[in-house]
């Protein structure tokens, strides 16, 4: 049996066996991941204007294998530069993908206020976007894909993809068990039933309010109640109770105050949701990131982090903007 080669510098999981599939902001491009808050703005591409034809991998390849030639001396892919993701360490010297985001998408069932998708709702809902089970199924017939990563989503919401269903099976399939799915919760997914049953999936619901008037005014459409059902036929059929994810923004002077909060981890409590995630919305964070940290919204957190632990729930995963906020 073949050793297996490992060479030990700075670099991370996406830089040497990640891939993002993007139509967003940049357009639709092939591209190493999703994360643009470094100081070297991320957004390193692969193949630009991409859109679903069929991929050359021994070329995709050796772009990622100069990309880690840079690495290994010394250097700093430009876009990388300053990511809190890089780590020294040993990294297996081979071709593959484990860690994946499916971000080819912009549609949404759902209007979200602090969505990027706000500056121009028309251009979004309008941008096409392309089936990407035909590329998924060529890297596992490559064998070009392994299962000891991550599956995430972007998007706009997966479970409107026409693909969506017959992706996530080819996954749970194949022996997939991290795979992390963001959605509205407005359309019932069986399939993701199917992998909340089987341990194999997660579920984000960012419901951002406990209240049918507070959610219509973020997410401009009324669809709490359908939500809230959903929510717990999800929570029923998770065969371990931290697959089911409770997600709440904070929008100052929309669902800032601690009776909202209340009711939202009282409605998690009593259907079992265990795993809460806090955040802050990010075009608020970044109007007043100069300023003095607000202490209304700082006391909030604190609040939520308080609440949760005197609730006993299983974990509260704070974001990256949250965190950044608190370390003011």
């Amino acid at each position: 049996m073949e050793e297996k080669k490992y060479e030990r510098y700075v670099s991370c999981k996406w830089l040497e066996s990640g891939v993002c599939f993007d139509n967003g902001v940049y357009g639709s491009n092939v591209k190493l991941c999703c994360y643009m808050s470094a100081p070297g703005g991320g957004n390193t591409m692969i193949f630009k204007d991409y859109h679903g034809e069929k991929i050359d991998w021994d070329k995709f390849f050796e772009i990622k294998r100069q990309y880690r030639k840079i690495q290994k001396e010394g250097g700093t892919v430009e876009g990388c530069r300053g990511c809190v993701f890089l780590e020294d360490k040993y990294w297996l010297q081979e071709d593959y993908i484990d860690n994946i985001i499916f971000d080819h998408f912009t549609k949404c069932n759902c209007a979200c206020k602090y969505c990027y998708t706000e500056e121009d709702k028309k251009h979004y809902n309008s941008l096409k976007t392309y089936n990407i089970y035909p590329i998924i199924k060529d890297m596992f017939d490559k064998k070009i894909i392994r299962r000891n990563g991550a599956i995430g989503f972007g998007g706009g919401e997966p479970t409107i993809l026409p693909e969506f269903d017959k992706l996530i099976k080819l996954f749970l399939k194949n022996g997939f068990d991290d795979m992390r799915v963001p959605s509205s919760g407005i359309k019932y997914s069986k399939v993701i039933e199917k992998g909340l049953a089987s341990g194999q999936l997660s579920v984000v619901v960012s419901i951002d309010s406990s209240s049918r008037e507070t959610y219509k005014k973020i997410k401009q459409t009324d669809a709490f109640n359908t939500v809230c059902k959903n929510l717990k036929r999800y929570a029923k059929a998770q065969k371990r109770f931290y697959t089911v994810m409770s997600k709440y923004i904070i929008i100052p002077d929309v669902n800032d105050n601690r009776e909202e909060i209340d009711n939202w981890l009282k409605f998690n409590k009593e259907n079992n949701i265990q795993i809460l995630i806090i955040d802050i919305e990010n075009s608020w964070l970044n109007r007043y990131r100069q300023d003095k940290p607000d202490e209304k919204i700082m006391d909030l957190m604190k609040y939520v982090i308080q609440k949760t632990k005197e609730m006993n729930f299983y974990r509260l995963e704070i974001c990256d903007r949250a965190k950044y906020l608190l370390s003011l």
